[in-house]
């Protein structure tokens, strides 16, 4: 058969289209015509079924037999004598095929001799526009397919070995997608990790690659072995979960944190800080901003109501790395959450081994924790109750006590109660679901407290009772009752912040001794009922701070102040009860508004004159003046004790 000259040859000749017969040739070669956009979608599935790493491989190779192929099969009756334009016939089939438009910029020496390099960019490459679709932008070059085909024209060409690397991607951001190419002897220990990708690759001489898949899959077990060996040692030498955590980011080159199941940090590791339990440091890592992202709401349902873990995407959570997060969880309770960051779409099978056993470890360790935790918790509530009731056996037991729990009676203390607003946590769909919350958002807002008292280096004991949140407050060392009220602010502050509800405080005043806990105790209670009869919420008050209401919680008789408030106000309480007026009420707004007419009626949601009415109403119902001096005293006396009966 005669010889062609390449010069002679146009590729878009070679092509016949047989539409009736269902087949298509290339020369003497059946092809098929494949939608982009079906090849964008494989691609997708592959990685998600694959992985990155394995569906980069699995791409490398098929462009790389695809074009060996199409060049072995183009040059078959063409004169060989003739390189560069076989070259350049290799340019313009890469062009052809419709992956890309391809612009070489340079090539380096002779094809025969050493160093041989060529350069080129690809424009429009269907790779990277298919990977930005499906994933967002890539921390690393994406158009496997081009690299592969590439390198599988240029082995054709050469007889040999050849390897391009794609050095910059669209996908990236970059402004064109840009390759080198070398020999495979040229290219030095640099192209060494990308070797891997072309495994049972045959390049026409029947050479094997230098590394083969057991090989690296019995190095990844060696690994995975030593880790769970260290991680289990860790453990049985009674480590912490920040010591755990070093370990495992260290192991890995990478940033990992562990949250608690509301997803509040718990240790912090990150290969780029010296800082490993700073918050700040934390922040820009931490899970909980981006949870309610509905966009991530899929992943959010998997891992929190599946208990699966999940990926959450770079280009998604506005972060530089995937979140790689896993549940840690035992017998389907979940109790909390450990994540890694890395700039990959997947883990290797090592990683995803050595978080498996960190996941597994975690559990253990914190259902120790917890076992402690409540046992000391225990300890710590049946201690604040006998303290606050005054039912210990004696002051020296109760020092002795407090002392075996690392608390100090004998500094000053002031006692802090805190009461939820339970009407936030309820679920207006579901009535009464939020009440049965509350338990456990109690014991998170324990937890959350004793963490803000660390923060702000304070010494307290917080427990559980009854409905209410109970904190003993050490003063401290040049401590005063002021500095307490701020310390309640904080608490307050944080509480608002990281849970569904709002809290008042009421504190009691200093003791010095244990025998006033008790009372301490009784006046921040009185504190949350004064905040309760004035129809307050969210609010910090210090029964030092409560003036005339403090005086009526030491009355010697309640019932002498019922009778003294019934006398004064009965008349208008019971021309309320009748015809279901707010007289009672209303006089309260003229007092607390220091008589100023405008704004008890705005107060009051009524106009001027409809709240005059009210107030000449009152007069004539209650028989009095508003002008005589010891009347005005006696009612508004009369009408604190009427606010704290609705506190109750």
């Amino acid at each position: 058969m005669d010889l062609i000259n390449i010069r002679e040859m146009h590729v878009e000749t070679m092509l016949k289209l047989q539409a009736g017969l269902g087949k298509n040739y290339f020369k003497d070669k059946r092809v098929l015509i494949l939608n982009a956009k079906a090849m964008g979608i494989l691609r997708k599935d592959l990685i998600y079924t694959l992985g990155i790493e394995k569906a980069k491989g699995f791409l490398i190779r098929f462009g790389f037999n695809n074009g060996y192929q199409d060049f072995k099969n183009t040059m078959k009756n063409l004169h060989r004598d003739e390189k560069n334009d076989r070259y350049q016939m290799a340019i313009n089939f890469h062009r052809f095929i419709g992956m890309a438009n391809v612009t070489p910029s340079l090539r380096h020496r002779e094809d025969t001799g050493p160093d041989w390099t060529c350069e080129g960019t690809w424009h429009d490459s269907y790779e990277s526009e298919h990977h930005l679709k499906h994933f967002g932008s890539a921390a690393e070059p994406v158009c496997w397919t081009l690299v592969g085909y590439a390198s599988g024209i240029m082995s054709a060409l050469f007889g040999e070995r050849v390897i391009i690397k794609e050095v910059s991607c669209t996908a990236m951001g970059d402004q064109c997608c840009r390759y080198v190419g070398k020999k495979l002897s040229d290219w030095g220990k640099e192209i060494t990790p990308e070797l891997q990708y072309y495994h049972g690759t045959t390049l026409g001489q029947g050479t094997e690659w230098p590394h083969t898949s057991i090989q690296e899959q019995n190095e990844a077990l060696k690994q995975s072995l030593a880790v769970h060996e260290q991680l289990t040692r860790m453990v049985l030498n009674g480590e912490e979960i920040s010591a755990i955590t070093s370990m495992v980011g260290r192991v890995m080159g990478a940033t990992v944190i562990v949250e608690d199941r509301s997803f509040q940090p718990v240790a912090y590791y990150s290969p780029t800080s010296s800082e490993k339990n700073n918050l700040a440091a934390q922040a820009p890592f931490a899970t909980k901003d981006i949870v309610g992202d509905w966009r991530l709401r899929h992943l959010v349902t998997t891992l929190i109501q599946e208990k699966k873990p999940v990926r959450f995407p770079a280009e998604l959570t506005k972060k530089t790395v995937s979140q790689f997060i896993y549940p840690i969880e035992i017998k389907q309770d979940v109790l909390g959450y450990v994540s890694i960051f890395k700039p990959v779409y997947n883990l290797t099978e090592h990683e995803k081994v050595t978080m498996e056993y960190m996941n597994a470890v975690l559990a253990l360790k914190m259902m120790q924790d917890r076992t402690v935790a409540k046992t000391e918790t225990r300890l710590i509530g049946d201690y604040v109750v006998e303290l606050i009731e005054g039912s210990y056996k004696s002051e020296a037991s109760i020092v002795e006590r407090a002392r075996c729990i690392g608390h100090n009676l004998k500094l000053p203390h002031q006692v802090l109660v805190i009461e939820l607003d339970h009407t936030r946590v309820s679920s207006p769909q579901r009535p009464g679901r939020g009440e049965n919350r509350v338990p456990a958002l109690k014991e998170q807002i324990r937890d959350a407290i004793n963490r803000e008292l660390n923060i702000h280096n304070k010494i307290g004991t917080v427990a559980i009772s009854n409905d209410r949140i109970i904190v003993l407050a050490a003063l401290g060392k040049n401590g005063t009752p002021a500095a307490t009220t701020q310390l309640a602010r904080n608490m307050q502050k944080m509480i608002a912040g990281q849970f569904p509800v709002t809290v008042s405080i009421g504190i009691g005043r200093v003791c010095y001794k244990p025998g006033d806990f008790s009372l301490s105790y009784q006046e921040a209670q009185w504190s949350l009922k004064v905040i309760k009869g004035l129809n307050q919420d969210s609010m910090v008050i210090c029964f030092g701070s409560l003036g005339t209401f403090g005086l009526l919680f030491n009355a010697a008789n309640e019932q002498d102040l019922l009778a003294f408030m019934q006398d004064q106000l009965g008349a208008l309480l019971e021309y309320d009860t009748k015809y279901s007026s707010q007289l009672v009420e209303s006089l309260h707004h003229y007092f607390s508004c220091n008589s100023n007419i405008k704004e008890a009626a705005r107060v009051s949601a009524v106009t001027m004159s409809g709240f005059k009415y009210r107030l000449r109403k009152i007069c004539e119902v209650g028989n009095f003046t508003l002008k005589e001096p010891n009347k005005r005293f006696d009612l508004q006396l009369a009408l604190k004790i009427w606010c704290l009966i609705k506190g109750n």
